[in-house]
């Protein structure tokens, strides 16, 4: 399986277990293609996840996680991997959010200074995490 095949294959079954549709994570993989025409949006393959990397100012980026690792450990190594990624792009600051308290073990788990707060996200009570580099 090429790469591009690997990424089609991630983001489908991803987008499936969300939606419990395969016309949705049709809809949802078309919509993802249009945003990473964006200069400023790339998608990063680890492991069996790929991470949306979205530019939201000088240095500064936003990260989504797409795709589903068996193995929390292997998340944890993609995230390390994703931190050496972006120091060497010269970014300053990474940060996600999520309503899901699971990545607050696997923020730990990585070793990577990651602070956590909880924000109002569009009317939404979210776990964010930042890490600065």
């Amino acid at each position: 399986m090429d790469e591009k095949q690997e990424i089609e294959r991630i983001l489908r079954e991803y987008f499936e277990s969300e939606t419990g549709s395969k016309e949705e994570a049709e809809k949802l993989i078309l919509a993802l293609a249009e945003i990473t025409k964006d200069e400023g949006a790339k998608l990063v393959h680890l492991g069996n996840v790929l991470f949306l990397v979205l530019v939201r100012g000088e240095g500064v980026v936003e990260i989504h996680t797409l795709g589903n690792e068996p193995n929390p450990r292997d998340l944890a190594k993609d995230f390390i991997d994703l931190a050496n990624y972006l120091k060497n792009i010269e970014v300053k600051t990474a940060y996600t959010y999520t309503e899901d308290n699971r990545f607050d073990r696997l923020a730990k788990m990585t070793g990577l200074p990651v602070k956590q707060f909880k924000e109002d996200i569009e009317g939404k009570l979210m776990n964010v995490y930042v890490m600065e580099f």
